[in-house]
């Protein structure tokens, strides 16, 4: 009989909702790449041999990277999505038994993959109004191998301070990799310690900012001697000629990609304060493209398949932290317009009411 890890069989599967008539839930961008983008990029892909496997270690990205970012190339590790670079980064430090620090609640990418290597988990909880805990975060992390947080966090979008991120580095024992998926959106990075500490690594992604969540490709930026360890610790040819080709072109356009990235900011800031001004919802500050909020004298899992039933698809939880919150990603003005007024419909509704959280 086929034996499966305990490991594996006590994950629930990671599974989300993907249809709606306004979909708001999963921090993707709102704007599709332009049609004439996506011919050019074509183009190119037909004067490339499909027959041969793709180039294993993708110098021509790594330079647009090196200039995108004013990383050195060699410090550059490409990956298929941020999930393969976080488990090369457990593959590469971590032994069966050994712990890892996340922050809770966080990305849920980091505990699932550490619970299939059968890591031990250190879940670090956030303070009540969603800022990082330092003292506890510092305690944690001198007893693990590796620790993963993001900033901005989701699914909070609040942010840990340079100094703070500083502070956990000094713990010179612990691989400290910080997720700055949403960093086009913050404009703040701790980049510049990885010129300090050799302990730091640091995640990007193109599904947020590049929107091309569907392409699958993400980047570390580490200190070049710990750069080509990890490589090893990664599948070879993971990144395809596709990928490649698409992150290479969107490079090219980076000051569109950013002109969007203002766009939805900008969003984010009108929905945030629309949000507030509605007496029963208690949005967050976020530094990223969503927004997390509370919802007063409702039950969030009611609140939930009300806006579902009016075609908005937005993020629920099922953990104890998040039990009264749910999660809206900002997508284009129309969609935010529609959001907003069905939330108002809901609470205006009389009867509407339910179960408190």
């Amino acid at each position: 009989m086929i034996r499966i890890k305990n490991s594996v069989i006590q994950l629930p599967a990671y599974e989300v909702p993907q249809k709606a008539r306004i979909k708001l839930n999963q921090n993707e961008s709102p704007y599709d790449i332009l049609a004439e983008y996506k011919s050019e990029i074509l183009n190119r892909l037909r004067k490339i041999s499909w027959n041969r496997y793709p180039v294993e270690n993708p110098q021509d990205l790594k330079r647009q990277l090196a200039d995108y970012t004013g990383h050195p190339a060699e410090g550059i590790v490409v990956g298929n999505g941020s999930n393969e670079l976080i488990l090369a980064c457990m593959l590469a430090t971590c032994d069966k038994g050994d712990r890892v620090t996340v922050i809770r609640p966080g990305f849920a990418i980091y505990p699932y993959l550490a619970q299939i290597l059968q890591l031990k988990i250190d879940k670090v909880p956030l303070l009540a109004d969603f800022s990082f805990d330092i003292k506890k975060l510092l305690r944690s992390v001198k007893n693990s191998k590796i620790a993963f947080f993001a900033t901005p966090n989701n699914p909070t979008g609040t942010t840990i301070d340079i100094d703070g991120i500083e502070e956990v580095l000094r713990i010179k024992n612990s691989i400290v990799v910080v997720d700055e998926a949403y960093y086009e959106f913050h404009g703040l990075t701790c980049q510049r310690l990885l010129d300090r500490y050799e302990n730091l690594l640091i995640l990007r992604t193109f599904s947020k900012a590049f929107g091309i969540a569907g392409v699958r490709l993400g980047y570390l930026l580490c200190n070049p001697d710990i750069a080509k360890h990890m490589v090893k610790a990664k599948p070879p040819f993971s990144i395809g000629i596709f990928q490649q080709v698409v992150a290479e072109y969107l490079l090219s356009k980076k000051g569109l990609v950013l002109d969007t990235v203002r766009k939805i900011v900008m969003e984010r800031e009108k929905v945030f304060n629309r949000l507030k001004s509605i007496p029963e919802i208690m949005p967050i500050p976020s530094r990223a493209n969503f927004i997390l909020f509370g919802i007063k004298n409702y039950s969030s899992i009611d609140f939930f398949h009300r806006l579902y039933k009016k075609g908005i698809l937005v993020r629920r939880f099922s953990g104890p932290d998040l039990k009264k919150f749910l999660r809206v990603t900002i997508g284009k003005p129309e969609e935010n317009e529609e959001f907003i007024k069905k939330i108002k419909q809901i609470i205006k509704k009389p009867g509407g009411q339910n179960a408190q959280c």
